[in-house]
């Protein structure tokens, strides 16, 4: 069985790739490729490459140039190799070639979503994507909402051996949230954006003695945020920049509470950032913003706040550390946590038996 992971990034910023990989690398009678476009010039190495550099703040057109670009180099690439069949990652790859997965992949392929894409543009031709698709994998049962009514499987973006480690870790002796030099530490970790959001935290929390903020990573927010710290004289906000992947534990181990505070529009309204997995893997309640998938999940389980703005966040934040029953928080996020395990063990069954027959 050869399988083609058609991707439509780097594969240093598709996380989610291990996430198949990992499984397949234990089917002995599975071979893959990985098909994969260049946009930042890394030169990683895989079997096929398509070697054009972009970047990410393009207009939609220049967009949709370079994926039509890409896409043809991907049929050049199909054509040749005749895999028995494929994951596609991303409407972006699935749109432009779907003629030919309709004809030469019907239900021998997988189509995996993990953002709002041009599919929202292309809606007729990406129903029939998912109409011909052996099985529809989507990140976060927020994008139901957009897509084509279907049969649809979770696959969270996190590895499940960290998650197991995290399941199996139990703590029943009593424990604060921490505190470091007597202050609430509020982090934001990983891609930096949302603006105007983490414009508001900053704002709530300006010059405050008993908070401290923390951006730690990169992204194009960073430099307008900066600007909004100097331009305001607020000196409780810091930008730590880039961090090696392996010391995320140890950089989140700082923070009192994770910052996922983001806008209503669609996309951070229906994802599940890598930051929500963490708040509850490393025990650090999270931030979110009421009316989101991630707002209903801490609402829910209590793992965190959801709110409607940064009005009353110092206050907010004060009482819910005030209130904090360890007891409970562990409760519920191992009660959140097996749910995750759960969706991981349905979608790894789906993807070995992808790899056995000719349909699900």
């Amino acid at each position: 069985m050869r399988i083609g992971l058609l991707l439509p990034l780097n594969i240093s910023i598709a996380p989610y790739l291990k996430i198949y990989t990992k499984i397949l690398d234990r089917l002995p009678e599975v071979e893959y490729d990985i098909i994969y476009c260049d946009k930042r010039g890394k030169k990683e190495p895989a079997k096929h490459r398509f070697n054009l550099k972009t970047k990410d703040n393009v207009s939609r057109l220049q967009k949709l140039t370079y994926y039509f670009l890409y896409s043809r180099y991907l049929l050049h690439v199909l054509k040749k190799e005749k895999y028995d069949k494929l994951i596609v990652f991303g409407p972006q790859i699935a749109i432009f070639i779907q003629p030919y997965l309709c004809e030469h992949y019907k239900d021998k392929f997988i189509m995996d979503y993990r953002d709002l894409s041009i599919d929202r543009i292309f809606k007729k031709r990406y129903k029939k994507i998912v109409d011909a698709s052996a099985c529809n994998v989507i990140s976060s049962p927020g994008f139901k909402e957009y897509l084509p009514e279907k049969d649809y499987i979770l696959s969270h973006n996190f590895d499940i051996d960290i998650v197991e480690r995290a399941i199996a870790d139990v703590r029943t002796e009593p424990y604060t949230l921490t505190k470091k030099d007597g202050k609430y530490h509020v982090m934001t970790i990983g891609g930096i954006r949302h603006v105007e959001q983490n414009c508001e935290i900053i704002k709530a929390l300006a010059n405050n003695d008993k908070f401290q903020v923390t951006f730690a990573g990169w992204g194009f927010g960073v430099p307008a945020l900066q600007k909004y710290v100097e331009d305001n004289h607020i000196k409780n906000v810091e930008f730590t920049g880039f961090y090696n992947k392996q010391d995320e534990p140890e950089i989140i181990a700082q923070a009192t509470y994770l910052n996922i505070y983001y806008s209503l529009e669609p996309n951070p309204r229906t994802a599940i950032s890598n930051r929500f997995y963490n708040s509850i893997i490393y025990r650090k309640p999270m931030i979110t913003t009421i009316g989101t998938i991630q707002g209903k999940y801490a609402a829910d389980y209590n793992v965190g706040l959801a709110i409607k703005n940064a009005d009353d966040l110092p206050h907010d934040l004060e009482q819910y550390y005030q209130n904090f029953d360890f007891k409970s928080y562990e409760e519920q996020r191992l009660k959140l946590l097996t749910l995750f395990r759960e969706d991981y063990q349905v979608f790894q069954n789906a993807l070995i038996k992808f790899t056995k027959s000719s349909s699900l």
